[in-house]
């Protein structure tokens, strides 16, 4: 929970000082450009731009599963910033202000970083969208649920419940989302 709270903060100030926007899932930068987080040259992802206001790398690994990174991004905050080709929104950066319910709006949530399996090949965790995908929900990882960052920067933890519709064969179950969240700007689900 405390790297929870801990990254919030941290988009908290970021947007105060990109005019108000969220940082992106994912933001072209010049070529060799190093990651601060996890190492390599190339695009940034939002645990890269938000480290400037946390400097520890270990914020944005989960402490029960410390092999991998542990959190995911809703891309409905922000998906592709410097994108050639892509405008709107998603591609231009989400106005904080603009959140019709900051205090229940999910921005940042545990997620399934160690999928692999027969139902998908590899994890898009980092990201979280609406609805669930096999390589991209959160996990039942503490005490039958997950930690959640929203959009005012506070975290909670919230109840996860098993996908009683999944018939696939992951090492860990598909989960529902928690009810009661909001996962669109405008406060839809």
């Amino acid at each position: 929970m405390s790297n929870a709270k801990q990254m919030g903060l941290a988009t908290n100030m970021y947007a105060q000082d990109y005019d108000d926007k969220f940082c992106y899932y994912a933001t072209y930068v010049p070529a060799g450009t190093p990651r601060p987080v996890t190492g390599g040259t190339g695009t940034h992802y939002w645990w890269d731009l938000l480290y400037p206001y946390v400097k520890n790398r270990q914020i944005f690994r989960c402490p029960t599963v410390p092999k991998a990174w542990g959190y995911g991004w809703n891309l409905r905050m922000g998906y592709i910033g410097a994108h050639p080709t892509r405008t709107g929104e998603l591609y231009e950066g989400v106005i904080q202000t603009s959140v019709a319910f900051p205090a229940e709006t999910v921005l940042i949530a545990d997620s399934d970083w160690t999928r692999s399996t027969a139902d998908y090949g590899w994890s898009n965790s980092a990201m979280l969208t609406i609805p669930y995908h096999v390589s991209r929900f959160t996990p039942q990882r503490h005490n039958g649920g997950s930690n959640f960052v929203l959009v005012d920067g506070h975290a909670k933890w919230y109840r996860v419940l098993l996908d009683p519709s999944y018939t696939g064969t992951g090492e860990v179950p598909l989960t529902l989302p928690p009810t009661g969240l909001k996962w669109y700007r405008d406060g839809s689900r």
